[in-house]
C-alpha cells in the first residue's frame, strides 16, 4: 500500500512554529547567534574561521541551525554524516577533494545556493566573506537508509 501526503491544507502546528522559528532565525543579527571559537583544522590563508551558531532543532536526531564562519579556509574530510545548505549571506568556494584529477571542481556558492555534500565526501571550504547558512545535518544511517515511500 503507497503511503499518501495528506489532503489537508492546514499546517500542522509543529510545523508552523517550525517555519516561523526559522523565518526568524535566518534573518537574526550576528549578536544573537552563539560563539564557537575557532573551526578545527583550518588549512591556509590569512583567515581566523571564527564560528558562531544557533541550534533550531535535533529533533529526530537531524540537526538543524544557523552557522556563521569568518574567512578562511579548513577541510571537512570523510563525512560521517550528510548535510544540505543553503547559503543565507556571504561567499564560499567549496572544492571537491574526493574527485579525480585535479582534486575536482571549486564551485562558488552565495546567497541563496545550496549543495548537499554526501556522506563520505571530503570538502575544502574557502570562506571569502563571513558566510551563513541554514543547515540540516542527517546522521549517516539516515543517509545509507533507502527511501520506501512508494513500497508496500
Amino acid at each position: 500500500m503507497s503511503r499518501r501526503l495528506s489532503s489537508s491544507s492546514a499546517t500542522p502546528p509543529t510545523t508552523r512554529s517550525l517555519v516561523t522559528a526559522l523565518a526568524a532565525n535566518m534573518n537574526c543579527t550576528s549578536d544573537k547567534l552563539e560563539e564557537m571559537g575557532q573551526r578545527p583544522n583550518i588549512t591556509s590563508g590569512d583567515g581566523t574561521c571564527l564560528l558562531r551558531g544557533r541550534p533550531l532543532s535535533t529533533a529526530n536526531g537531524v540537526l538543524s541551525g544557523i552557522w556563521e564562519c569568518t574567512p578562511g579556509t579548513f577541510d571537512v574530510l570523510d563525512r560521517t554524516n550528510m548535510e544540505s545548505i543553503v547559503i543565507l549571506q556571504g561567499k564560499v568556494i567549496l572544492t571537491d577533494l574526493t574527485a579525480k584529477g585535479d582534486k575536482g571542481r571549486p564551485i562558488t556558492l552565495g546567497p541563496g545556493d545550496s549543495a548537499v555534500l554526501e556522506f563520505g565526501s571530503s570538502v575544502r571550504w574557502e570562506v571569502i566573506e563571513t558566510t551563513r547558512k541554514f543547515y540540516t545535518i542527517a546522521p549517516a544511517i539516515m543517509s545509507a537508509t533507502k527511501d520506501d515511500s512508494d513500497s508496500d
